[in-house]
């Protein structure tokens, strides 16, 4: 059989245990001071090779210092010492990162909304209607919608004071057609309303543009006909508040998407599922299916 071997560590340990033991056994108090000493050397020990460390370690990760070489650091830029640090000119940076050429940077400009045919056709059908009211009203007109709807005959009566206090003045038709061309039947319905009105004025307004056909219809009657570009032409024509005035109130919120002729809200875009126009978008209204309006997508 294998001899066991001795474990000298162990034996070591258990002699040194049964000598403190019987030294405490012995002389308590002065085992107790002894034990004392002997840690309080070890903590000073402990601590003065802690600050060693330190002051060895703080010694060698100094910052190094930063070379002022444009050369040798072109994207850095810097202030001297003691002043206060600015960043560089706009321009700079950018040409820095590439963003620009070395040209001069053009200057940076606000958008201001201005009055425009491009404007006018952008309008939804309601806000062009409340534009042409907002035009009468501003030359001294009252105007009154009449509230029919995106296609419901007469879009404004307009009463003047010096011509009669209950009899209509004139009869406008608005239509916010920027891509097609007005044919005559609705030129020749805005005359017969403007006869049955008894009113010596008919006036339409479109943001497109006429036929041949209905131009002929108009001439040699009380029967005007605006175009986008003559609407603007007007409005430029009035005191510059009121033209402010009136374009403020026209691009306020939402001036493109359509409002729903019966519900008077904004309507959505919707697509055709099936029909001839499968695939194509329309405008439908928000309160579908107790709404069924729609309209087309231009």
């Amino acid at each position: 059989m294998a001899r066991k071997r001795k474990n000298k560590n162990g034996d070591l340990y258990v002699g040194i245990a049964t000598l403190v033991a019987i030294s405490f056994i012995l002389d308590p108090e002065g085992s107790k001071n002894f034990i004392i000493s002997f840690l309080q050397i070890l903590t000073v020990i402990f601590v003065v090779v802690v600050g060693f460390m330190y002051l060895y370690k703080k010694k060698n990760t100094k910052s190094i210092p930063i070379s002022t070489d444009a050369t040798s650091s072109p994207d850095i830029w810097r202030e001297p010492k003691g002043s206060v640090l600015t960043p560089p000119p706009l321009e700079s940076l950018l040409q820095k990162e590439k963003l620009i050429g070395s040209e001069t940077l053009p200057s940076i400009k606000t958008s201001k909304q201005e009055w425009s045919v491009e404007l006018i056709k952008e309008l939804e059908w309601k806000r062009f209607e409340e534009l042409c009211s907002g035009y009468f009203s501003a030359k001294g007109y009252k105007a009154e919608l009449s509230r029919q709807g995106a296609d419901g005959g007469i879009d404004i009566y307009l009463h003047k004071e010096s011509y009669s206090a209950t009899k209509v003045f004139g009869v406008v038709q608005c239509k916010a057609w920027g891509s097609y061309k007005v044919g005559v039947k609705p030129i020749r319905e805005l005359f017969g309303v403007m006869t049955s009105e008894k009113a010596p004025l008919a006036i339409f307004i479109t943001s497109g543009s006429y036929t041949k056909e209905a131009k002929e219809f108009a001439k040699g009657k009380s029967l005007k006909l605006l175009t986008g570009d003559s609407l603007i032409r007007l409005i430029k024509s009035l005191p510059e508040v009121k033209s402010d005035e009136l374009l403020k109130k026209v691009i306020s919120g939402d001036y493109t998407t359509p409002s729903c002729p019966s519900c008077d809200i904004k309507m959505i875009k919707r697509m055709s599922k099936k029909g001839q126009n499968k695939g194509k978008e329309f405008w439908g209204c928000n309160n579908y299916p107790r709404c069924r309006n729609t309209l087309k997508f231009k």
